[in-house]
């Protein structure tokens, strides 16, 4: 944490000193980006030689492909959530541009708005996956162990507290969208209309949206990588891209914007399924426990 903050507080501290001090503009935002990264890198080199318990040898670089295999099964789902991500903006982002044009907001206006709504949605959603990854070694310890109980209990108690975090954003996004868009810049009335439109629409489901990621999460700490990795998929490609091209043919712009709340509810409605199913089995398999016991 120490590392990933003092790299976030560098590039804070740097951006207006070489924007608006040294006048480097976007070159002075991309160099305090970078100069960030390195400062957060160069920690977490100098930590590799302050580990208590582990001592680094030749052979422990050597690559298995065992061992490989179950680490990149480990962060497969978070993976290709993040590579989701990148092609469901490129398909928002180009349906945006085709049918802004087509209205009084033109091109410029959807575009300027999707950034905003996204980088304000991805502070919400931070959270909600700095949850679903802190629950993950206890869900995984645990269903090792065999204790099923504290599995679902783990499970449900991160859920809860997504729903918090989730809840406070759906309150903010739904009752103050204006404000909060108003904190990146001035508009004109055309901007604020779309952009406000845009945040409401789009984040209406924002609620239950922390239900997939902690799912994804939840199954790939269990073991069960695929099906991590299939709940990963679900809300970004099988549901979103589908519905951002589908369903501006009959509501033109206004449904690239409703095609968010829409696969965020269809993206819930599986993960309650399949989570729902495996806490049944676990269930079982405790009862069975129980039972050999005595």
């Amino acid at each position: 944490m120490t590392c990933m903050l003092s790299g976030a507080i560098a590039n804070t501290i740097l951006d207006p000193i070489f924007i608006f001090m040294f006048h480097w503009g976007i070159f002075g935002a991309a160099l305090a980006t970078i100069l960030g990264q390195i400062l957060s890198f160069l920690l977490a080199i100098r930590y590799l030689w302050h580990f208590q318990t582990i001592r680094f040898e030749k052979n422990y670089f050597r690559p298995k492909i065992k061992e490989s295999l179950q680490t990149c099964s480990m962060g497969i789902s978070s993976s290709i959530n993040q590579i989701a991500i990148t092609f469901v903006q490129i398909v928002l982002y180009n349906s945006l541009t085709y049918y802004g044009e087509r209205t009084v907001y033109g091109s410029d206006i959807p575009l300027a708005a999707c950034g905003i709504v996204m980088k304000t949605n991805a502070i919400v959603l931070a959270i909600v996956v700095g949850i679903s990854q802190g629950v993950q070694p206890i869900i995984g310890f645990n269903y090792g162990a065999k204790q099923y109980s504290r599995v679902r209990e783990a499970y449900l108690l991160a859920i809860k507290w997504n729903m918090v975090v989730s809840a406070m954003g759906f309150f903010l996004f739904q009752c103050f969208p204006q404000s909060i868009i108003s904190l990146f810049g001035d508009g004109d009335k055309l901007y604020f209309e779309f952009a406000v439109l845009f945040m409401r629409i789009y984040l209406f489901m924002v609620l239950v949206n922390g239900v997939q990621l902690l799912s994804s999460s939840f199954f790939t700490a269990i073991g069960k990588a695929m099906r991590g990795a299939l709940l990963a998929l679900t809300r970004q490609v099988f549901f979103l891209i589908p519905h951002i091209l589908v369903l501006p043919f009959w509501f033109g712009i206004i449904g690239v914007l409703l095609a968010g709340p829409v696969a965020d509810f269809m993206a819930f409605l599986l993960s309650v399924l399949l989570v729902s199913r495996e806490l049944k089995k676990q269930r079982i398999l405790s009862q069975r426990e129980a039972f050999s016991e005595q």
